[in-house]
């Protein structure tokens, strides 16, 4: 009977409830989900460590931060395209976004950039700093301090965020998430080592969160056929515009460059000093300063391009002329200076406009080049020269040459144009010739040329074109002729210097010793062909001499700028003669202003010499008194 009794007590035991306790990391893990949306989060608990508006963060800053934030965490979303410009809170709306995930919805995330370097940088000086600032964060963050590193951050209610970059297909292909953000995504490589494209091996990470994964790219864009902007093009099922409301007539409209005027000036340091630049109103024409343009951004609205319910995939493009960070007189400067650089017009169309750089080079014929051509005759120089460059190509046996006159302003005229048969004959031309100039009885030398250093073998076998052309180097005076290489691969600098003469086991230059630049053919292609099109009284003008012939032409088209399978756009040769076509790259190369010195300082400094004192503004100098600007340019 006792052990009955116990038995049933057992049970009674069993069947009563006792009071479950949770461990503090346990509560916040089930902590439910406030009803807020994303841009009411960041205004009560988002603080703000770098940039312009460091702080609490404020809506009203940059109000059209605030759909794409709120939009992030509708139901139905699964990807975000930002595609911005510079300086608009790009990354702001997505720290917002992530911090929001970590509060209110944890799950394991992944935040990827280009390369590892950029993506620890950013971690160490913006994500973590970020976290440490917004309380409601800093009090999630692991207590162990190796959870906290710029590689990971794990938190006390199970969110954990990796960092990864897009050249590593390890790091992104380690373990599910369901939050993925991309940052700068417009500057990934191709491939990801020899795995899949970057896009493809990190979406594929989310597969396992089917109907909760977020993947939010936020950009500025590279380059037309790139996998960003094919994304736009091709993954977006609504994409939305923002339409700015004029302060005076409460019109809706979306802001078009086309519509910013700066008073006609061609020179950027008035406009900008003087913040000249004005938008003007589409529908009642008035003006809008800056001041102006922010009370109109602040009234503005998201504007989808079609009407779908529930999309699943969405984009915002965003130009720079919205941001109260960026001036419209910051427009017209980098608008202005695109006209003199095609590479800053580049900076401008992808980091004002927001829009992909078009690699569109129009299409010539031999006739279209040798409309070029103006009165002058062969090896005569035009009167307002300041130097004259050559670009040199080596040939197996031989060399071919051009040789171009500069003004001040970069127009150029092509003076001479040939063959060569042995170095003596590169010595001469270099170092000998002197060119008549135009109306004068004066002549010019070459100031400085470029000469290829290309391998190969040369009619003897044991010794290349390229040692042949360093012995030269070295035995002829400093100065005037330098050797050339092109780079690998597009770099920043158009021209770039390097030495060969080292000391023996050292990386250390050799005082007086060889030096070779290496310069971005690609680059200096594309503006010789955007100065073809230049038009009278436009600078930097490309004209050839009243004799150049079709053979010039047709080495000048020998190559075309051509988009390959991947989208990558490269310079093609698709003629077996581009000789002289390389040498006008190098002749471009030798006048570029990133070449100390540059021909601006030569120009800067002959106006210096040729200037008259006083005396002489009164008495009247006779012809031939005094050398033509450029004179010593060979002494």
């Amino acid at each position: 009977m006792m052990q009955t009794d116990t038995m049933e007590s057992n049970v009674l035991k069993n069947r009563i409830p006792r009071e479950v306790v949770f461990s503090p990391h346990e509560r916040l893990v089930f902590k439910p989900k406030e009803n807020i949306t994303v841009s009411e989060w960041a205004a009560r608990h988002r603080h703000v460590a770098k940039g312009p508006a460091i702080g609490r963060w404020t809506n009203e800053l940059t109000p059209y931060a605030v759909k794409p934030m709120d939009t992030f965490a509708l139901p139905w979303i699964r990807k975000i395209y930002l595609c911005w410009s510079a300086q608009t809170a790009k990354t702001q709306v997505a720290m917002n976004c992530l911090m929001y995930a970590i509060d209110q919805d944890p799950g394991p995330a992944m935040y990827i950039m280009s390369v590892e370097q950029t993506a620890k940088r950013i971690s160490r000086r913006q994500i973590i700093p970020a976290f440490r600032l917004s309380p409601r964060i800093a009090a999630l963050l692991s207590d162990r301090a190796d959870d906290v590193s710029t590689k990971s951050v794990s938190f006390k209610n199970g969110m954990d965020l990796m960092m990864a970059w897009a050249t590593s297909a390890a790091e992104m292909a380690s373990e599910s998430i369901r939050y993925l953000f991309l940052d700068e995504p417009g500057k990934y490589p191709d491939f990801a080592g020899k795995e899949a494209d970057p896009f493809s091996l990190a979406e594929i990470r989310t597969n396992a969160y089917p109907h909760t994964k977020k993947i939010m790219y936020f950009s500025t864009p590279n380059v037309e056929g790139d996998a960003f902007s094919s994304a736009l093009e091709d993954d977006v099922d609504v994409a939305y515009r923002y339409h700015a409301k004029c302060p005076f007539c409460r019109t809706l409209q979306l802001m078009e460059f086309d519509s910013i005027h700066w008073g006609g000036h061609r020179d950027y340091r008035p406009v900008q000093r003087k913040k000249l630049a004005r938008y003007t109103c589409t529908s009642c024409g008035m003006d809008w300063n800056d001041a102006y343009r922010d009370d109109a951004v602040k009234d503005g609205i998201w504007v989808p391009d079609k009407d779908i319910e529930r999309p699943v995939s969405v984009s915002f493009h965003l130009p720079s002329w919205y941001s109260p960070f960026v001036s419209l007189s910051d427009v017209a400067e980098a608008f202005l200076k695109g006209l003199q650089d095609p590479r800053k017009m580049q900076a401008f169309i992808t980091q004002h406009k927001a829009e992909p750089w078009k690699e569109a080079v129009e299409r010539k014929d031999e006739t279209k080049i040798l409309s070029l051509r103006n009165t002058l005759s062969s090896g005569v120089v035009p009167k307002d020269t300041v130097a004259l460059t050559a670009g040199i190509d080596m040939q197996k046996v031989g060399f071919w040459f051009v040789v171009r006159a500069w003004t001040s302003d970069l127009t150029s005229h092509l003076v001479h144009y040939g063959s060569l048969s042995h170095w003596s004959d590169v010595e001469t031309l270099v170092y000998g010739t002197r060119y008549p100039v135009e109306g004068t009885t004066e002549t010019m030398g070459i100031w400085r040329a470029g000469l290829d250093t290309g391998g190969g073998q040369s009619e003897f076998e044991d010794w290349s074109r390229t040692e042949e052309a360093y012995q030269w180097l070295r035995s002829v005076p400093k100065g005037v002729v330098y050797g050339i290489k092109g780079a690998s691969r597009p770099q920043i600098q158009r021209v770039k210097k390097t030495a060969i003469d080292k000391w023996p086991g050292k990386n250390i230059p050799m005082p007086g010793g060889l030096e070779l630049r290496i310069i971005d053919t690609g680059q200096f292609k594309g503006i010789i062909h955007w100065r073809m099109s230049r038009k009278e009284g436009e600078n930097q003008r490309f004209t050839l001499n009243a004799d150049t012939g079709i053979d010039y032409a047709t080495q000048i088209l020998s190559e075309e700028l051509r988009k390959g399978r991947k989208g990558v756009v490269k310079w093609e040769r698709f003629r077996k003669d581009n000789h002289l076509l390389d040498c006008e790259v190098y002749a471009a190369a030798c006048a570029d202003g990133e070449w100390t010195p540059s021909l601006a300082f030569l120009a800067k400094n002959e106006q210096k010499e040729s200037a008259p004192t006083p005396k002489q503004r009164t008495e009247s100098a006779r012809p031939g008194d005094r050398q033509r600007p450029g004179w010593y340019a060979n002494r």
